[in-house]
């Protein structure tokens, strides 16, 4: 329900006090003109907080993640102000198309006759029960949080997946050499299939990482999941919780009832029994020792046997509240305010959100990032993975070099993820001026230079522009991500080629054993220079970024469109610009492209039998700024794909008149900014759909030339200006990200009039 506050109208008033001084925080000015102050320091009470945050007041101090929405039924009906969820509700066009049959409209009779149906009695026995309001249970306040030993038990199911990503690349790896032996694909198959069932079980069992010493480390984390009543309400929505717990009284001897006192609220539900299902289990136990040996059999059930699973439900306050863990003890909830996660700093992130309508907040502690990104796996895993069960030997023959590349993968992986740090995530959503969410901490992946000053920051301040983005990448992490792409592509084309190289007869292997050969003979040369080349260019750039895209372009001359569309129509355009570090570079590459390219075409020309000449590019001079483009019948100025260099700024635009426009601005520079900053003009975007809509009304007749087509268009045109009226309810989203005292400061703006 975050999106569904976006259209409240309504804004606390705040008074300053007389003579109080503002914050002296330097004021951020956005893209649209409007000032955003950071807000001051404020630091509210325990107290304060538990009146503001719900449910938290309850959870314990150890707890570490945290997911809160609150007032959904009151988002939900401000969502249903919107005008465009009421166009939708309404069924767009389809009050046009009358119920008949056959022709005929339904007769009178008929709707007389379900009338009387409609009204007939119903005996009382027959009635059916009422359905519950979901928002009994969904409307107020809904929290699920987890407590104490949770990262620690994501790390471990993270290991687990991460090993099972690792036997799956095995498998492949096996079933590889044992069809490079045959050229079999039925045993490739095969054997493919019994590594990913059978054999995937008992690797991931058996094995040191993820086997038995995992699984007797891990455990259920308190699990908290707590529904807010409205007054007078908590029986009945407790009822309704409560009617899920019967089918644990179902599991016979399996399950035994429990309560619990905590946090002044009585549970009660039951703990499913590890000892009765480890002996349920031992009754199969033949059938499992035909996938795992005997002792890890032994100790499988053994530990089993130690583990329950513990789900009570009970009230506390306005609470329903249902409780999942390992065991009776992991299961608390505070009895008071200050030993709750309320009375600790890492809540205090909410405080200067005191007075806002809340939509969400939810909270992660450190550990948590930091046992994800240790144990998430990514290609590495699969690398080596697929690097284990080539080795050895067999019918792929020599294999050293593919898998010291595998390696290679798997570490510059390891050295990209290196990069990223943690803190703690703190982020809170709530309606001002639509509906803001802001967060603070979490994970960076370290793609972004923080410290650098953004010198294309005023691109987008142009109120004219429908979208801007800006980001400064760091060099370090642009480096390492270039060079971790270029290792899978050299690896994939590695094993290709490995492929293409047996010695078998397999018809599926014949397409795959020509086009290598035609690829390597008379591409791979060209290619890999053009990879070069552009790598090249890359390199004489600098490590910042700005897209503008505006939509008052020029519509180009297509045939087919008529003079009149032309001339008063717009189209957008879209520029990519970054700054130039070492021109020479940039010019070098760009004759290694030319070169290249020529190549290519003459080849694929000599293949095909039919001359493609290489187009010949055309430059112009302006003040220092040399313009590269190629001539087509309907390109203009203000419609050309081109590239704009000058000794310090690179633009690749689909506009002449815009790209030099930018690079002019950038040259006489302005206000720099840090960090991300991400622009989108609703505004822009349904002015120019009504601009456009009026364009093609005007000239209807010489655009829809067949009458069918034009009767479909006056037929959907009021439809149209529907979906743009109800649009015009968005203003903009804007997103910004900046490190502030060594944490990420992320704040998304869906601004609505």
């Amino acid at each position: 329900m975050l999106f569904g506050a976006i259209s409240c109208k309504e804004k606390p008033e705040t008074v300053d006090a007389p003579g109080e001084e503002k914050s002296v925080v330097e004021k951020v000015v956005d893209k649209i003109g409007e000032a955003v102050a950071p807000k001051p320091e404020t630091s509210l009470s325990n107290e304060e907080r538990a009146a503001k945050l719900g449910f938290a007041k309850y959870l314990p101090k150890d707890t570490e993640m945290v997911m809160t929405a609150y007032n959904s039924e009151k988002a939900a009906e401000q969502l249903k102000a919107l005008k465009l969820y009421g166009l939708l509700e309404s069924g767009l066009g389809t009050d046009e198309i009358a119920p008949e049959a056959d022709g005929a409209i339904i007769e009178d009779e008929l709707l007389e006759e379900a009338e009387q149906d409609a009204d007939a009695d119903v005996p009382e026995e027959a009635e059916m029960p009422e359905s519950p309001n979901p928002w009994m249970l969904l409307g107020q306040e809904v929290t699920i949080a987890l407590g104490d030993t949770s990262a620690q038990q994501t790390g471990r199911l993270l290991t687990l997946n991460r090993r099972m990503a690792y036997f799956q690349a095995r498998a492949l790896g096996k079933a590889a050499q044992s069809y490079a032996k045959t050229g079999n694909m039925d045993g490739f198959t095969e054997e493919l299939e019994k590594e990913m069932s059978e054999g995937l079980i008992r690797n991931l069992i058996e094995d040191t990482e993820s086997g038995i010493g995992l699984l007797e480390k891990a455990e259920m984390p308190p699990l908290y999941i707590s529904f807010r009543a409205k007054e007078g309400e908590l029986e009945k929505a407790a009822e309704l919780v409560n009617g899920g717990m019967a089918m644990f009284g179902m599991a016979g001897e399996m399950a035994a009832p429990v309560e619990l006192e905590t946090g002044g609220g009585k549970f009660a539900g039951y703990k499913l029994l590890g000892s009765e299902i480890s002996k349920a289990m031992a009754e199969g136990r033949e059938e499992m020792e035909k996938k795992m040996n005997p002792e890890t059999v032994d100790a499988l059930l053994k530990i089993l046997a130690k583990k329950n699973l513990v789900v009570v439900t009970g009230t506390v306050g306005d609470y329903v509240v249902v409780m999942i863990g390992g065991s009776e003890e992991s299961l608390k909830l505070a009895s008071d305010v200050k030993d709750s996660i309320v009375a600790t700093d890492e809540i205090k992130f909410a405080d200067p959100f005191a007075d806002k309508q809340l939509v969400s907040l939810v909270y992660g502690a450190k550990e948590v990032w930091d046992d994800i990104m240790k144990e998430v796996g990514g290609l590495g895993s699969y690398a080596i993975g697929l690097r284990d069960g080539i080795a050895g030997g067999g019918g792929l023959g020599e294999t050293r070099d593919l898998e010291a590349m595998l390696d290679i993968v798997a570490d510059r992986e390891k050295a990209l993820m290196a990069l990223g740090s943690s803190s703690s995530l703190g982020l809170v959503a709530y309606v001002e001026d639509g509906l803001k969410i802001e967060s603070f901490g979490g994970y960076d992946k370290g793609a972004v230079d923080w410290d650098a000053k953004t010198k294309l920051a005023h691109l987008g301040d142009s109120g004219d522009n429908m979208l801007f983005l800006n980001i400064p990448s760091n060099a370090i992490h642009d480096e390492k991500m270039g060079a971790y792409i270029e290792a899978i592509v050299e690896t994939a084309y590695a094993a290709t080629v490995k492929l293409a190289d047996l010695e078998i007869d397999a018809p599926e292997l014949a397409e795959m054993k020509q086009f290598t050969k035609l690829f390597d003979g008379q591409f791979r040369e060209d290619v890999v220079g053009l990879y070069g080349a552009f790598g090249g260019m890359s390199d004489g750039l600098g490590h910042e970024v700005a897209i503008v895209m505006d939509l008052k372009g020029s519509m180009p001359a297509i045939p087919g469109i008529p003079q009149k569309v032309v001339d008063e129509a717009k189209s957008p355009r879209i520029t990519m610009i970054s700054p130039v570090t070492d021109r020479s570079k940039i010019r070098d590459s760009w004759k290694e492209i030319d070169v290249r390219a020529t190549s290519l075409l003459a080849k694929a020309s000599e293949m095909s039998g039919k001359k493609i000449p290489m187009q010949k590019p055309i430059s112009s001079e302006k003040d220092g700024m040399t313009t590269w483009f190629f001539s087509f019948p309907f390109f203009q100025d203000d419609f050309l794909p081109s590239v704009t260099v000058s000794d310090e700024w690179f633009a690749l635009s689909t506009s002449k008149t815009q790209s030099l426009d930018l690079v002019g601005k950038a040259a006489a520079g302005g206000e720099t900014g840090s960090g991300i900053e991400l622009h989108v003009n609703f505004t822009a975007m349904t002015g120019y759909a009504d601009e456009m809509l009026k364009v093609v009304d005007k000239n209807s007749a010489e655009i829809f030339t067949n009458e069918e087509k034009l009767e479909k268009f006056n037929r959907e045109k009021a439809d149209m200006v529907k979906v743009i009226e109800a649009c015009r309810d968005f203003d903009s989203m804007t997103w910004t990200v900046k490190k502030e005292s060594g944490r990420m400061h992320c704040l998304v703006h869906f601004k609505t009039k």
